[in-house]
């Protein structure tokens, strides 16, 4: 099909072009017999799979026709004139979210307000309709001249009484069912999915508006699948580059991005009910509640989501962390083992993300892997308390040395973890395991006795931090005679300062 700007369609004369997708064109047409102007959208007969395209396409307009509502864009028809297949809807006189976005950078609190309460609003009415969206993302979100925001593209809704049978195939001809930047993990696994689905993409879309960039990107469909699956995004401030959102509003972002849909809010109307209890006591710039809200929100949020209070103690981490920088980049330091298969330099550039108290809250689903090996790299690549708690948990030791020396290793990053976040006893009662245990080989012993002592330092225990110091020298000074290259390894792991301090002369 050739560009149709200038022809006719039935009633409808076509203007200009102002958009394109993966099956479809999209134009600004005149319909002349009701003198309006709407966007035709026409089916391309050049694109791959046109049967499978030409039933996406119906099933798109009977989806969206079924539903009225002003955050929705109205289709008016569903036709074929000359062999074209096309769907004349509602024109918006605007751009999508993802155009705003490359073109002012990220929203601010009030914006993101606005768009989670429109597009909720939408969903809630698609929902109670029977439809589910599959593929929110800030593309198919659009804000008009007046500012109104509308969803459109209902291209892979499905009404919730439909069996879907179709998976997300993310190899075949690089098609998705969805966009994969944006999916749920059950959509991706191929899963009965349901409203909840759509909340976890909408809170994908809305920490792309607010960070700039997703909570996960990968150059594959696949790898990108692979982390909403597996991985757990970075604190929003973080990603965000500042703290000037209100902790309710991270806090609703958040539950939404919970990998168990359980974990999410249930209903869109669940979340406007949150949306609308926060915004009771907002100012115009969406930062101010009365205190009443802010205790409801503080403490209403489900147990297993992301409390407001988990936000608030996320960024006074944050705050001490960046106090504590240099510090924090000498203790991560310490803590690179000798892991089999990984060089010592990229587990180094890993280990530089902090982990904070919100995400080890949230839960993530931890896949179990076939060997413990694979799972150690599974938190590896993670470096949260739940990846590592699996090596633990999904294979016991005193099964085998193997199993043991991993143990040993796992409990060091849990321990690591504890005090990056000052959770001194649950990271005292670990190092304790290390150091009573029999058969902790020494190397291990002299890494736990190392975090013992910077847990000294940050609790300015002196004296502790004296007696330690002497521990460490002279396990090194052994560790040296029975294991020369051991101790090679902890000195490449531990910086020459440090060294130094202990008496350790190279």
């Amino acid at each position: 099909m050739s560009d149709l700007v200038g022809r006719r369609l039935g009633e409808y004369q076509i203007l200009r072009k102002i958009g394109s997708g993966g099956m479809a064109d999209v134009y600004a047409a005149r319909q002349l017999q009701l003198q309006r102007d709407v966007a035709l959208k026409a089916l391309r007969a050049d694109s791959p799979g046109d049967d499978a395209n030409l039933k996406r396409f119906q099933r798109e307009a009977q989806a969206a026709a079924r539903l009225n509502h002003p955050s929705i864009v109205q289709v008016y028809e569903f036709g074929e004139t000359d062999g074209v297949h096309y769907i004349a809807q509602e024109l918006v006189d605007g751009i999508n979210l993802k155009q705003s976005l490359d073109r002012d950078g990220p929203i601010d609190a009030a914006e993101a307000i606005d768009i989670l309460r429109s597009v909720a609003s939408a969903l809630q009415i698609a929902h109670d309709a029977g439809v589910t969206h599959r593929d929110i993302k800030p593309e198919n979100i659009m804000r008009g001249g007046d500012g109104a925001i509308k969803v459109t593209d209902f291209g892979l809704a499905r009404l919730l009484t439909q069996v879907d049978t179709s998976t997300a195939n993310l190899t075949r001809a690089g098609l998705t069912l969805g966009t994969p930047r944006y999916m749920s993990p059950e959509q991706i696994q191929g899963h009965a999915v349901d409203a909840r689905s759509d909340l976890y993409s909408l809170g994908v879309t809305m920490y792309h508006l607010l960070a700039g960039s997703p909570p996960f990107d990968a150059d594959e469909p696949i790898a990108l699948a692979v982390k909403h699956l597996n991985e757990t995004p970075m604190p929003l401030d973080r990603a965000r580059g500042k703290s000037d959102l209100p902790e309710w509003l991270v806090s609703l972002v958040m539950q939404c991005l919970q990998k168990s849909p359980e974990a999410r809010y249930g209903s869109a109307a669940d979340l406007l009910s949150a949306l609308d209890l926060a915004g009771n006591g907002l100012s115009s710039d969406g930062t101010k509640m009365s205190s009443t809200t802010e205790r409801s929100l503080v403490g209403g949020s489900s147990p297993s989501g992301v409390s407001a209070a988990t936000i608030h103690l996320q960024r006074v981490v944050d705050q001490a962390h960046r106090e504590r920088s240099k510090r924090r980049r000498r203790l991560l330091a310490m803590t690179v083992l000798s892991i089999v298969g990984i060089g010592i330099g990229g587990w180094l550039a890993e280990r530089n993300r902090f982990v904070s108290i919100s995400q080890q809250l949230r839960g993530p689903i931890v896949t179990r892997a076939d060997s413990i090996a694979q799972q150690y790299l599974i938190a590896l690549t993670r470096n949260d308390l739940p990846a590592w708690r699996a090596v633990l948990e999904y294979f016991p030791a005193d099964v085998d040395e193997t199993r043991n020396e991993y143990h040993q290793k796992a409990k060091l990053q849990m321990a690591r973890l504890w005090i990056e976040q000052e959770q001194f006893r649950e990271a005292g009662e670990l190092l304790d395991q290390l150091e009573k245990s029999a058969s902790v080989k020494r190397l291990y012993r002299l890494m736990a006795l190392t975090l013992r002592h910077q847990m000294a330092t940050e609790k300015n225990d002196v004296r502790e931090a004296s007696r330690l110091k002497s521990l460490i020298s002279q396990e090194a000074q052994e560790l040296a005679t029975e294991n020369p290259s051991a101790m090679e390894t902890f000195r490449q792991v531990v910086p020459s300062a440090d060294r130094t301090e202990f008496g350790l002369l190279d």
